[in-house]
């Protein structure tokens, strides 16, 4: 098996293994998520309320990774052809701007309730909040593996760490009321949730809107690469240089090369292109060279006014 049929074969592998463990956490909160809801409703538990309507916009962005972690795999178009490495990235941006969605929710009716706390009968708040951590740590251990492998599937990690933080404050509050009787600890308990969605989900939303916006990655300094690039024999000068993201991992870069000499152009671009990839980990990269032509004998085979094929 060669080099590129190997690399094939572990993607492939890494997909299919991603994408069980994005089923399996989506079918089990899927499942508590009606559990919740039910419980909270029952209890008139603001906070349980809150931890549910987190857990439905966990389903809702596990619904959503799952779908664009297939279409990342779908060929690219004429149309599209960068193909759909962008999906995960709306697909993240939008399961953060729901996050603070929810949260923004959860403030408005924890407000309302802090002075006017209804009574709410703790044991069964204890146990719903106990079950739904226990389902949260159960996805976070599930998603942990796959966290790293796109900007997509660590938002859904994200979604269900900070719904295990929620699940936590909810069982505060049942402990708060059964000992002491506080029943402002419940809408206090939600607004602590809605922090913890906010932090949670801050960094994702910067990530993709910073993708979005075509930004240079993080982890690359253009002036290093600039100065790498100008090091090299026969590089005069590097300008318009442009480092992106198509998605998570996938990078690409353009620039314009002013050479020295008359030196062979194509072993200089591969030279460069050599450079970008061991350094910098770029490899879609497109090289303007700019400078002396390095002439080589040529054999015009068609005339530019003639409409006639060559003869053979």
């Amino acid at each position: 098996m060669n080099d590129s049929s190997h690399s094939h074969s572990s993607h492939e592998l890494r997909f299919l293994h991603s994408r069980r463990r994005l089923l399996l956490t989506f079918l089990t909160q899927l499942i508590f998520f009606v559990v919740e809801l039910v419980g909270g409703l029952l209890t008139n538990s603001l906070a349980l309320i809150a931890d549910a309507g987190h857990m439905l916009s966990d389903v809702a962005a596990l619904g959503l990774s799952l779908v664009a972690l297939i279409y990342t795999q779908k060929p690219h178009t004429a149309q599209k052809t960068y193909g759909y490495h962008r999906l995960e990235i709306l697909a993240a941006l939008i399961n953060g701007l729901v996050l603070w969605g929810m949260a923004g929710y959860i403030f408005f009716d924890a407000y309302g309730r802090f002075y006017d706390a209804p009574e709410i009968p703790s044991v069964p708040l204890m146990i719903i909040a106990g079950l739904g951590l226990l389902v949260n740590l159960l996805g976070v251990v599930i998603l942990y593996p796959t966290k790293d492998r796109s900007i997509n599937l660590k938002s859904a990690f994200l979604h269900l760490l900070a719904d295990s933080l929620g699940s936590v404050a909810a069982i505060a509050a049942g402990l708060a009321i059964y000992f002491q009787g506080w029943y402002w600890f419940d809408p206090l308990a939600g607004a602590i949730i809605a922090v913890l969605i906010i932090i949670g989900s801050w960094q994702l939303v910067v990530e993709a809107a910073d993708i979005l916006m075509e930004s240079t990655p993080r982890h690359i300094d253009l002036d290093e690469v600039t100065q790498a690039l100008e090091k090299h024999p026969g590089v005069e000068e590097i300008h318009d240089l442009h480092v992106w993201s198509i998605s998570s991992g996938l990078y690409s870069m353009s620039v314009h090369v002013v050479i020295s000499d008359t030196r062979d152009r194509d072993c200089l671009t591969e030279e460069l292109e050599g450079l970008l990839a061991q350094q910098f980990g770029l490899e879609h990269v497109t090289i303007q060279l700019e400078g002396p032509e390095y002439h080589t004998p040529r054999v015009c085979l068609l005339d530019r006014h003639s409409t006639e094929p060559p003869s053979k």
